[in-house]
């Protein structure tokens, strides 16, 4: 019990620090993620401008498509805070997972 309050704490703690991210990934597990990912972090955001997605985390890496501005958009993991892997959630991608540059990325309140 004591283990799960401490837990919880330490969650609650860091999504106040990372604004309202949640440190786990009930998604996605830690072994089906691309080993890029350095910290996993399950996040709604959507984009804030056309981005491409990409197989990877770079813009050296094929695009897959494009997300609209407005896409909605599941983080799982980022790669040091430059991408972001996760799951397209609305617009013409919807359902592919790929590499979005982090910083093109905006939290959805709720």
């Amino acid at each position: 019990m004591r283990i799960a309050r401490r837990i919880g704490a330490a969650a609650a703690s860091a999504a106040v620090i990372l604004g309202g991210a949640v440190l786990t990934a009930p998604t996605a597990s830690a072994a089906s993620l691309p080993k890029a990912c350095n910290l996993i972090v399950t996040q709604t955001k959507e984009a804030s401008a056309a981005v491409n997605l990409r197989s990877g985390p770079g813009t050296n890496y094929t695009s897959l498509g494009v997300l609209g501005k407005g896409a909605g958009f599941t983080e799982y993991c980022t790669k040091d805070y430059k991408w972001s892997y996760g799951k397209v959630t609305s617009g013409a991608n919807k359902g592919k997972k790929g590499w979005v540059k982090y910083s093109l990325l905006n939290p959805v309140e709720k």
